[in-house]
């Protein structure tokens, strides 16, 4: 399959993200003067995400609207309605010119599509960081490139309607670079959404996911808490 290359792929940058607190003093020295400014940044946001993996899950509110945003097939999509409605949700954020955190972002994703395939009950969804540089057909390029399956959306649209939406869910940086690197799961229904930071393992995505499943095939009776 298509992604079997990029989870090998991110397999190989999560290890490198684990050894990065150690080394990456020694590597920056080995940079060549031109290219140092982006080694430095893709360095710093792989140290990021191995960080971010040492925090543990966390229950989370998030608030979004009916902001209207461009898939990457060029459809105006309301986010509420028509990509979230009251679906079981795993969702990211991505810039389509990142080579190290994203694509791992991605493979996990990928991982949890195989696993659930394109149900309409389950959606997956990512927004771009970077919508000034990201157009529909860039984010095209990118998802076919990783080979993704129907049923995934790949969403961007005016920079401050981005933001906006991006805040709601804790993932806006003033620097889109240093955007944090995480993956929410949630139950659009129950208003249930967990968030992971940095490289989780996509079992870990695909157990949430059958968590929230569960607990809608058998839901709690009312007024009874966890």
């Amino acid at each position: 399959m298509k992604h079997k290359a990029l989870v090998l792929a991110a397999l190989a940058a999560a290890a490198l993200a684990a050894q990065l607190p150690a080394r990456a003093a020694e590597d920056h020295s080995h940079h060549k003067p031109q290219a140092g400014k982006a080694a430095e940044d893709h360095s710093q946001h792989l140290q990021q995400a191995a960080k971010a993996a040492e925090v543990k899950p966390s229950l989370v509110k998030v608030r979004y609207d009916d902001s209207v945003l461009t898939d990457q097939n060029g459809r105006k999509v309301k986010f509420k309605t028509d990509v979230i409605g009251d679906r079981i949700v795993v969702l990211d954020f991505i810039y389509t010119t990142c080579t190290t955190v994203c694509p791992v972002l991605t493979a996990m994703l990928a991982n949890v599509q195989t696993e659930f395939g394109s149900g309409d009950d389950i959606r997956l969804v990512s927004i771009s960081v970077d919508p000034s540089r990201d157009t529909p057909a860039r984010m095209k390029e990118y998802a076919d490139k990783l080979g993704v399956k129907p049923g995934w959306f790949w969403l961007t649209g005016p920079t401050g309607r981005v933001n906006e939406v991006l805040k709601g869910f804790g993932a806006y940086a003033p620097n889109f670079e240093d955007h944090p690197p995480l993956v929410l799961v949630g139950d659009a229904r129950t208003g249930e959404w967990t968030r992971f930071y940095g490289f989780s393992d996509p079992k870990v995505l695909i157990a949430k996911v059958k968590e929230l499943r569960a607990a809608r095939a058998n839901p709690m009776p009312a007024g009874h808490k966890h």
